[in-house]
């Protein structure tokens, strides 16, 4: 049976991760996306949805039963208690779902994409962890044409979130998504194939941070 190797993938708001993870999955790679489950999970998993309910209000969803996503960002968006109580809902939630996925997975490359790895406190489960950077400039500009919202939201959301560089202090691989999407395909090519490579992804042979 081929070994199976385990990736996290993480980075800041606007770093392109999310891209970078997209061309891992055109080369054969299985992609968990988590911040993807957690909005599900609160969409659908009837526990969930009693606790978030149970402790942020009715207010959590609409008259549909579809998640107020803007209201319930509110009420967390400031107050790291309340976020941290919402983590503390729907974390272990993503957490359980990974390990379902990890436990079926058959071999090759199974990459756990996340925003929050580190805050989560998910990397030691993992084989290795990349860090996908850009400069910061870029990360405003991608994210206020995305979300049609301006620089100052930007930068708030990105005080939230631990520094690019902490994060990429702490990685065994760096991304840096500074250019054309021709480049970004070809560095995560390269990724895919470190992470396949008779090295394989262990600690002992990422030992040094290696920048693609």
């Amino acid at each position: 049976m081929a070994s199976t190797r385990i990736l996290g993938v993480t980075g800041g708001i606007g770093c392109g991760k999310s891209v970078v993870c997209a061309y891992l999955a055109q080369l054969g790679a299985e992609i968990f996306d988590a911040d993807l489950t957690a909005r599900n999970l609160m969409e659908s998993d009837e526990w969930v949805r009693q606790e978030v309910t149970s402790a942020f209000g009715r207010e959590s969803y609409r008259a549909d039963g579809s998640l107020n996503r803007n209201w319930l960002a509110s009420q967390v968006f400031a107050d790291d208690t309340r976020l941290e109580e919402l983590n503390g809902i729907v974390h272990p939630k993503v957490a359980q779902a990974f390990g379902i996925l990890r436990n079926r997975f058959q071999g090759g490359l199974l990459v756990h994409e996340a925003a929050l790895i580190y805050e989560a406190g998910v990397e030691n489960r993992l084989d290795a962890i990349c860090v996908v950077t850009a400069p910061r400039d870029l990360r405003i500009a991608r994210v206020m044409a995305r979300d049609r919202v301006s620089a100052e939201k930007v930068l708030a959301r990105m005080r939230r979130q631990l520094s690019q560089e902490e994060k990429a202090g702490r990685a065994d691989v760096v991304l840096v998504n500074d250019g054309d999407m021709a480049t970004a395909r070809h560095k995560s090519q390269r990724l895919y194939e470190l992470a396949m490579s008779g090295e394989g992804l262990s600690s002992e042979n990422f030992r040094f941070t290696r920048q693609l």
